[in-house]
Protein backbone atom coordinates (compact mmCIF):
# COMPACT_ATOMS: atom_id res chain seq x y z
CA UNK A 1 0.00 0.00 0.00
CA UNK A 2 2.75 2.40 1.09
CA UNK A 3 4.58 1.66 -2.79
CA UNK A 4 0.91 2.36 -4.59
CA UNK A 5 0.81 5.76 -2.55
CA UNK A 6 4.70 6.85 -3.13
CA UNK A 7 3.97 5.76 -7.12
CA UNK A 8 0.83 8.23 -6.47
CA UNK A 9 2.42 10.85 -5.08
CA UNK A 10 5.66 10.56 -7.78
CA UNK A 11 2.64 11.00 -10.01
CA UNK A 12 1.29 13.92 -8.90
CA UNK A 13 4.79 15.57 -8.83
CA UNK A 14 5.90 14.68 -12.41
CA UNK A 15 2.20 15.70 -13.99
CA UNK A 16 3.21 19.66 -13.11
CA UNK A 17 6.22 19.71 -14.75
CA UNK A 18 5.26 17.66 -17.94
CA UNK A 19 3.32 20.52 -17.86
CA UNK A 20 5.84 23.56 -17.22
CA UNK A 21 8.10 21.68 -19.74
CA UNK A 22 5.20 21.90 -22.44
CA UNK A 23 4.66 25.67 -21.82
CA UNK A 24 8.38 26.68 -21.93
CA UNK A 25 8.71 24.99 -25.04
CA UNK A 26 5.80 26.96 -26.21
CA UNK A 27 7.01 30.19 -25.08
CA UNK A 28 10.56 29.53 -26.49
CA UNK A 29 9.15 28.77 -29.92
CA UNK A 30 7.23 32.20 -29.67
CA UNK A 31 10.60 33.83 -28.99
CA UNK A 32 12.47 32.08 -31.79
CA UNK A 33 10.17 33.25 -34.20
CA UNK A 34 10.42 36.72 -32.97
CA UNK A 35 14.15 36.59 -33.32
CA UNK A 36 14.91 36.61 -29.84
CA UNK A 37 17.41 33.85 -29.14
CA UNK A 38 18.80 34.92 -26.21
CA UNK A 39 15.73 34.45 -24.57
CA UNK A 40 15.06 31.23 -26.01
CA UNK A 41 17.98 30.48 -24.17
CA UNK A 42 17.29 31.96 -20.94
CA UNK A 43 13.83 29.98 -21.27
CA UNK A 44 14.80 26.42 -22.06
CA UNK A 45 18.15 26.45 -19.45
CA UNK A 46 16.50 26.19 -16.30
CA UNK A 47 14.06 23.22 -17.46
CA UNK A 48 16.45 21.17 -19.28
CA UNK A 49 17.55 18.71 -16.73
CA UNK A 50 14.19 17.67 -16.38
CA UNK A 51 13.68 17.16 -20.65
CA UNK A 52 15.05 13.25 -19.90
CA UNK A 53 11.66 12.75 -18.57
CA UNK A 54 10.02 13.87 -21.43
CA UNK A 55 7.94 13.01 -24.50
CA UNK A 56 9.99 11.88 -27.72
CA UNK A 57 8.24 14.94 -29.22
CA UNK A 58 8.72 17.25 -26.85
CA UNK A 59 12.76 15.74 -26.55
CA UNK A 60 12.76 17.15 -29.90
CA UNK A 61 11.33 19.82 -30.25
CA UNK A 62 13.59 21.13 -26.97
CA UNK A 63 16.93 20.30 -28.75
CA UNK A 64 15.70 21.97 -31.82
CA UNK A 65 14.78 25.35 -30.44
CA UNK A 66 17.95 25.33 -28.07
CA UNK A 67 19.87 24.51 -31.36
CA UNK A 68 18.31 26.88 -33.49
CA UNK A 69 19.34 29.85 -31.07
CA UNK A 70 22.51 28.89 -30.34
CA UNK A 71 23.56 28.58 -34.21
CA UNK A 72 21.36 31.89 -34.26
CA UNK A 73 23.89 33.62 -32.29
CA UNK A 74 26.72 32.47 -33.60
CA UNK A 75 25.80 33.82 -37.04
CA UNK A 76 24.71 36.95 -35.34
CA UNK A 77 28.54 37.16 -32.86
CA UNK A 78 30.41 35.65 -34.93
CA UNK A 79 32.23 32.56 -34.17
CA UNK A 80 33.78 31.81 -31.09
CA UNK A 81 35.03 28.44 -29.52
CA UNK A 82 32.61 28.35 -26.89
CA UNK A 83 30.05 29.20 -28.91
CA UNK A 84 30.71 26.83 -31.64
CA UNK A 85 30.92 23.96 -28.97
CA UNK A 86 27.74 24.49 -27.63
CA UNK A 87 25.74 24.93 -30.92
CA UNK A 88 27.89 21.43 -32.18
CA UNK A 89 26.72 19.76 -28.77
CA UNK A 90 23.03 20.83 -29.08
CA UNK A 91 22.95 19.87 -32.65
CA UNK A 92 24.28 16.29 -31.83
CA UNK A 93 22.03 15.82 -29.31
CA UNK A 94 18.82 16.68 -31.46
CA UNK A 95 20.34 14.59 -33.82
CA UNK A 96 20.56 11.78 -31.20
CA UNK A 97 17.15 12.53 -30.27
CA UNK A 98 15.36 12.20 -33.63
CA UNK A 99 17.95 8.60 -34.32
CA UNK A 100 16.17 7.33 -30.90
CA UNK A 101 13.02 7.91 -31.72
CA UNK A 102 13.33 6.86 -35.60
CA UNK A 103 12.12 10.43 -36.94
CA UNK A 104 14.05 12.59 -39.34
CA UNK A 105 12.13 16.15 -38.87
CA UNK A 106 15.00 18.00 -38.67
CA UNK A 107 18.28 15.85 -39.11
CA UNK A 108 19.53 16.38 -42.27
CA UNK A 109 19.39 20.20 -41.50
CA UNK A 110 21.16 19.60 -38.64
CA UNK A 111 23.70 17.46 -40.02
CA UNK A 112 23.97 20.45 -43.33
CA UNK A 113 24.76 22.96 -40.54
CA UNK A 114 27.49 21.03 -38.49
CA UNK A 115 28.93 20.47 -42.09
CA UNK A 116 29.16 24.50 -42.11
CA UNK A 117 30.10 24.59 -38.86
CA UNK A 118 33.34 21.98 -39.47
CA UNK A 119 34.39 23.82 -42.33
CA UNK A 120 34.62 27.47 -40.54
CA UNK A 121 36.77 25.38 -37.71
CA UNK A 122 38.74 23.92 -39.96
CA UNK A 123 39.24 27.25 -42.17
CA UNK A 124 39.84 29.04 -38.69
CA UNK A 125 42.16 26.60 -37.06
CA UNK A 126 44.23 26.35 -40.29
CA UNK A 127 44.83 30.65 -39.75
CA UNK A 128 45.56 30.13 -35.82
CA UNK A 129 48.09 27.73 -37.05
CA UNK A 130 49.94 29.64 -39.44
CA UNK A 131 49.67 32.73 -36.70
CA UNK A 132 51.44 30.10 -33.91
CA UNK A 133 48.18 30.37 -32.21
CA UNK A 134 48.61 26.92 -31.36
CA UNK A 135 46.43 26.06 -28.51
CA UNK A 136 43.42 28.06 -30.23
CA UNK A 137 44.03 25.97 -33.37
CA UNK A 138 44.10 22.47 -31.08
CA UNK A 139 41.28 23.21 -29.59
CA UNK A 140 38.86 23.65 -32.78
CA UNK A 141 41.04 20.37 -34.46
CA UNK A 142 39.58 18.55 -31.59
CA UNK A 143 35.91 20.30 -32.00
CA UNK A 144 35.80 18.90 -35.71
CA UNK A 145 36.57 15.75 -34.48
CA UNK A 146 33.78 15.73 -32.30
CA UNK A 147 31.48 16.98 -35.20
CA UNK A 148 33.02 14.33 -37.23
CA UNK A 149 34.76 11.46 -35.35
CA UNK A 150 35.33 9.28 -38.46
CA UNK A 151 37.47 12.63 -39.98
CA UNK A 152 40.37 11.28 -37.64
CA UNK A 153 43.28 14.04 -39.32
CA UNK A 154 41.62 16.47 -37.27
CA UNK A 155 42.20 14.96 -34.37
CA UNK A 156 45.90 14.14 -35.34
CA UNK A 157 45.78 18.08 -35.82
CA UNK A 158 44.75 19.04 -32.69
CA UNK A 159 47.20 16.54 -31.12
CA UNK A 160 50.21 18.30 -33.00
CA UNK A 161 48.78 21.41 -32.13
CA UNK A 162 48.99 21.34 -28.49
CA UNK A 163 52.32 19.55 -28.89
CA UNK A 164 53.72 22.36 -30.49
CA UNK A 165 51.77 24.69 -27.74
CA UNK A 166 53.95 22.64 -24.77
CA UNK A 167 50.35 21.39 -23.77
CA UNK A 168 51.34 17.77 -23.26
CA UNK A 169 48.10 16.89 -21.09
CA UNK A 170 45.69 17.91 -24.03
CA UNK A 171 48.69 16.66 -26.71
CA UNK A 172 48.57 12.78 -24.38
CA UNK A 173 45.05 12.73 -24.28
CA UNK A 174 45.09 12.89 -28.18
CA UNK A 175 47.74 10.88 -28.83
CA UNK A 176 46.69 7.84 -26.72
CA UNK A 177 43.08 7.88 -28.23
CA UNK A 178 45.09 7.96 -31.82
CA UNK A 179 47.03 4.70 -30.29
CA UNK A 180 43.75 3.65 -29.33
CA UNK A 181 41.68 3.89 -32.03
CA UNK A 182 45.08 2.69 -34.58
CA UNK A 183 45.23 5.83 -36.63
CA UNK A 184 47.26 5.22 -39.69
CA UNK A 185 47.70 8.77 -41.15
CA UNK A 186 49.32 7.12 -44.42
CA UNK A 187 50.18 9.64 -46.99
CA UNK A 188 52.59 8.73 -50.15
CA UNK A 189 56.36 9.16 -50.53
CA UNK A 190 58.13 10.23 -53.60
CA UNK A 191 61.53 9.48 -54.18
CA UNK A 192 64.30 8.94 -56.84
CA UNK A 193 67.88 8.28 -56.68
CA UNK A 194 70.16 11.52 -57.96
CA UNK A 195 72.68 10.55 -60.32
CA UNK A 196 75.04 12.87 -59.30
CA UNK A 197 75.20 12.26 -55.65
CA UNK A 198 73.59 8.95 -55.74
CA UNK A 199 71.36 9.57 -52.76
CA UNK A 200 67.93 9.07 -52.80
CA UNK A 201 66.09 12.14 -52.43
CA UNK A 202 62.28 13.04 -51.61
CA UNK A 203 59.83 15.12 -53.45
CA UNK A 204 56.23 16.87 -52.66
CA UNK A 205 54.24 15.18 -55.59
CA UNK A 206 54.56 12.59 -58.50
CA UNK A 207 54.75 14.93 -60.83
CA UNK A 208 57.43 16.99 -59.05
CA UNK A 209 59.11 13.58 -59.04
CA UNK A 210 58.24 12.54 -62.42
CA UNK A 211 59.72 15.85 -64.08
CA UNK A 212 63.04 15.13 -62.55
CA UNK A 213 63.59 11.96 -64.25
CA UNK A 214 62.52 13.01 -67.29
CA UNK A 215 65.24 15.49 -66.67
CA UNK A 216 67.74 12.44 -67.19
CA UNK A 217 69.31 13.50 -63.97
CA UNK A 218 67.38 11.40 -61.61
CA UNK A 219 66.66 7.35 -61.64
CA UNK A 220 64.72 4.73 -60.05
CA UNK A 221 61.39 6.42 -59.27
CA UNK A 222 59.73 4.85 -55.97
CA UNK A 223 56.84 5.08 -54.13
CA UNK A 224 56.20 4.56 -50.62
CA UNK A 225 53.23 4.50 -48.06
CA UNK A 226 54.58 6.15 -44.94
CA UNK A 227 52.60 5.84 -41.68
CA UNK A 228 52.23 8.37 -38.75
CA UNK A 229 52.60 5.76 -35.99
CA UNK A 230 56.07 6.01 -35.68
CA UNK A 231 55.53 9.80 -35.10
CA UNK A 232 52.60 9.58 -32.41
CA UNK A 233 54.71 6.82 -30.55
CA UNK A 234 57.73 9.15 -30.78
CA UNK A 235 55.50 11.83 -29.19
CA UNK A 236 53.79 9.97 -26.46
CA UNK A 237 57.39 8.80 -25.57
CA UNK A 238 58.75 12.35 -25.16
CA UNK A 239 56.00 13.94 -23.52
CA UNK A 240 56.24 10.93 -20.84
CA UNK A 241 59.48 11.60 -20.59
CA UNK A 242 58.62 15.36 -19.97
CA UNK A 243 56.31 14.10 -16.96
CA UNK A 244 58.71 12.05 -15.69
CA UNK A 245 57.32 8.31 -16.37
CA UNK A 246 60.41 6.50 -17.81
CA UNK A 247 59.17 3.34 -17.70
CA UNK A 248 56.08 4.63 -20.11
CA UNK A 249 58.01 6.26 -22.41
CA UNK A 250 60.62 3.39 -22.72
CA UNK A 251 57.74 1.33 -23.67
CA UNK A 252 56.73 4.21 -26.56
CA UNK A 253 60.47 4.36 -27.56
CA UNK A 254 60.51 0.81 -28.32
CA UNK A 255 57.49 0.38 -30.43
CA UNK A 256 58.86 3.84 -32.20
CA UNK A 257 62.47 1.97 -32.96
CA UNK A 258 60.52 -1.39 -34.06
CA UNK A 259 58.93 0.85 -36.97
CA UNK A 260 62.26 2.63 -37.21
CA UNK A 261 65.66 1.23 -36.02
CA UNK A 262 67.22 3.99 -37.52
CA UNK A 263 66.12 7.08 -36.13
CA UNK A 264 69.22 7.98 -33.77
CA UNK A 265 66.95 11.01 -32.09
CA UNK A 266 65.26 7.91 -30.41
CA UNK A 267 68.12 5.59 -29.84
CA UNK A 268 69.89 8.71 -27.81
CA UNK A 269 66.67 9.71 -25.88
CA UNK A 270 66.41 5.47 -25.33
CA UNK A 271 70.12 5.83 -23.90
CA UNK A 272 69.78 8.77 -21.92
CA UNK A 273 66.90 7.55 -19.99
CA UNK A 274 68.83 4.26 -19.14
CA UNK A 275 71.27 6.95 -17.72
CA UNK A 276 68.88 8.90 -15.29
CA UNK A 277 67.00 5.88 -14.22
CA UNK A 278 71.36 4.67 -13.55
CA UNK A 279 70.99 1.52 -15.63
CA UNK A 280 74.40 2.30 -16.53
CA UNK A 281 75.35 -1.28 -18.60
CA UNK A 282 72.11 -0.71 -20.86
CA UNK A 283 73.03 3.08 -20.90
CA UNK A 284 76.82 2.09 -22.55
CA UNK A 285 76.00 -0.46 -24.74
CA UNK A 286 73.24 1.72 -26.43
CA UNK A 287 75.74 4.91 -26.04
CA UNK A 288 78.83 3.13 -28.03
CA UNK A 289 76.53 1.51 -30.68
CA UNK A 290 74.91 4.88 -31.20
CA UNK A 291 78.36 7.20 -31.11
CA UNK A 292 79.81 4.21 -33.70
CA UNK A 293 76.55 4.33 -35.66
CA UNK A 294 77.25 7.87 -36.26
CA UNK A 295 80.74 7.03 -37.96
CA UNK A 296 82.39 8.28 -34.90
CA UNK A 297 80.36 11.58 -34.41
CA UNK A 298 83.01 13.32 -31.66
CA UNK A 299 79.94 15.35 -30.47
CA UNK A 300 77.66 12.53 -29.84
CA UNK A 301 80.19 11.52 -27.55
CA UNK A 302 80.92 14.82 -26.13
CA UNK A 303 77.21 15.35 -25.45
CA UNK A 304 77.04 11.57 -23.90
CA UNK A 305 79.98 12.96 -21.90
CA UNK A 306 77.86 15.94 -20.50
CA UNK A 307 74.87 14.30 -19.86
CA UNK A 308 76.79 11.81 -17.75
CA UNK A 309 78.58 14.49 -15.32
CA UNK A 310 74.61 16.24 -14.89
CA UNK A 311 73.79 12.91 -13.96
CA UNK A 312 77.28 12.27 -11.45
CA UNK A 313 77.97 9.17 -13.25
CA UNK A 314 81.31 10.28 -13.40
CA UNK A 315 83.26 7.21 -15.06
CA UNK A 316 80.77 7.37 -17.83
CA UNK A 317 81.65 11.29 -18.09
CA UNK A 318 85.27 10.67 -18.62
CA UNK A 319 84.86 8.12 -20.93
CA UNK A 320 83.27 9.53 -23.36
CA UNK A 321 85.08 12.85 -23.33
CA UNK A 322 88.00 10.83 -24.04
CA UNK A 323 85.94 8.73 -26.49
CA UNK A 324 85.72 12.59 -28.32
CA UNK A 325 89.10 13.65 -28.43
CA UNK A 326 89.58 10.12 -30.05
CA UNK A 327 87.51 10.91 -32.73
CA UNK A 328 88.50 14.58 -32.93
CA UNK A 329 91.89 15.16 -31.38
CA UNK A 330 91.23 19.34 -31.81
CA UNK A 331 87.80 18.97 -30.02
CA UNK A 332 88.72 21.82 -27.50
CA UNK A 333 85.86 21.68 -25.44
CA UNK A 334 85.99 18.23 -25.23
CA UNK A 335 89.78 18.89 -23.56
CA UNK A 336 88.23 21.62 -21.33
CA UNK A 337 85.36 19.89 -19.51
CA UNK A 338 87.67 16.42 -18.95
CA UNK A 339 90.04 18.52 -17.33
CA UNK A 340 87.45 20.06 -15.31
CA UNK A 341 85.82 16.91 -14.67
CA UNK A 342 89.16 15.67 -13.38
CA UNK A 343 90.48 18.52 -11.24
CA UNK A 344 87.03 18.52 -9.30
CA UNK A 345 87.45 14.32 -8.63
CA UNK A 346 90.98 15.84 -7.28
CA UNK A 347 88.77 18.45 -5.01
CA UNK A 348 86.92 14.95 -4.34
CA UNK A 349 90.04 13.41 -2.69
CA UNK A 350 90.76 16.26 -0.87
CA UNK A 351 87.93 16.04 1.31
CA UNK A 352 88.54 12.49 1.95
CA UNK A 353 91.97 13.24 3.64
CA UNK A 354 90.45 16.13 5.48
CA UNK A 355 87.77 13.43 6.74
CA UNK A 356 90.24 10.93 7.57
CA UNK A 357 92.25 13.36 9.54
CA UNK A 358 95.97 13.24 10.66
CA UNK A 359 95.60 10.62 13.27
CA UNK A 360 98.94 7.50 12.13
CA UNK A 361 96.66 4.85 11.48
CA UNK A 362 94.98 6.46 8.48
CA UNK A 363 98.71 7.97 7.42
CA UNK A 364 99.17 4.99 4.58
CA UNK A 365 95.79 5.29 3.32
CA UNK A 366 96.36 9.48 3.36
CA UNK A 367 99.84 9.25 1.40
CA UNK A 368 97.96 6.45 -1.40
CA UNK A 369 94.88 9.43 -1.58
CA UNK A 370 98.17 11.83 -2.07
CA UNK A 371 99.53 10.05 -4.86
CA UNK A 372 96.19 9.50 -6.85
CA UNK A 373 95.16 13.31 -6.03
CA UNK A 374 98.65 14.19 -7.64
CA UNK A 375 98.20 11.92 -10.68
CA UNK A 376 94.71 13.19 -11.57
CA UNK A 377 96.36 16.85 -11.52
CA UNK A 378 98.68 16.01 -13.69
CA UNK A 379 96.61 14.28 -15.82
CA UNK A 380 93.91 17.30 -15.97
CA UNK A 381 97.15 19.35 -16.57
CA UNK A 382 98.18 17.59 -19.76
CA UNK A 383 94.45 17.66 -21.15
CA UNK A 384 94.31 21.52 -20.37
CA UNK A 385 97.76 22.30 -21.77
CA UNK A 386 96.70 20.61 -24.67
CA UNK A 387 93.80 22.55 -25.15
CA UNK A 388 95.28 25.91 -24.78
CA UNK A 389 97.78 24.65 -27.44
CA UNK A 390 95.03 23.86 -30.03
CA UNK A 391 93.26 27.84 -29.26
CA UNK A 392 95.83 29.80 -26.67
CA UNK A 393 93.02 32.31 -26.50
CA UNK A 394 90.36 30.26 -24.52
CA UNK A 395 89.70 32.03 -21.34
CA UNK A 396 87.79 28.72 -19.77
CA UNK A 397 91.05 26.75 -20.24
CA UNK A 398 93.80 29.60 -19.48
CA UNK A 399 91.65 30.22 -16.14
CA UNK A 400 91.45 26.31 -15.36
CA UNK A 401 94.79 26.09 -15.56
CA UNK A 402 95.45 29.02 -13.38
CA UNK A 403 93.46 27.58 -11.04
CA UNK A 404 95.40 24.10 -11.46
CA UNK A 405 98.62 25.71 -11.19
CA UNK A 406 97.89 27.93 -7.88
CA UNK A 407 96.07 24.97 -6.64
CA UNK A 408 92.70 26.80 -6.25
CA UNK A 409 90.59 23.42 -5.81
CA UNK A 410 88.70 25.09 -3.00
CA UNK A 411 87.06 26.93 -5.82
CA UNK A 412 85.62 23.97 -7.77
CA UNK A 413 82.87 22.08 -7.18
CA UNK A 414 84.15 18.59 -5.41
CA UNK A 415 82.82 15.25 -6.53
CA UNK A 416 83.81 12.10 -4.37
CA UNK A 417 84.30 9.11 -6.11
CA UNK A 418 83.19 6.02 -4.25
CA UNK A 419 85.09 2.91 -4.15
Amino acid sequence: MKNILKNILGLLLFIPSIYAQKEQIKEAQKELKSGNSEQVIAILSPVEYLIINASDEDKINFYYLKSSALVNLLNKNGNDFRSESMAVTALKDLIRMEQEASIDKHTSEAIKTLRKIKMDLVKSAEEDLVSQNFIESGNKYRQTYFIDDKDTLQLYNAAVSYKNANEDDLALKCYEELKAINYLGNTNIYSAYNKNTHKEEYFTSIEERDAKIKSGFYIKPMQKVKSKKEEIYKSLALIYVRKGYKEKALKFIGMARNLNDNDDSLAILEANLYLETKEYDFFDKLATIIVESKMNNSEVAFNFGVSCQNEKYYQGAEKYYKKAIEIDPKYVQAYVSLSQLLVDESAGIDLKINRLGGSVSNKGVCSELELQKEQIVKEATFYIQKAISIDPFNSSAKQLLSSINHKGNSQTTAVVIEE
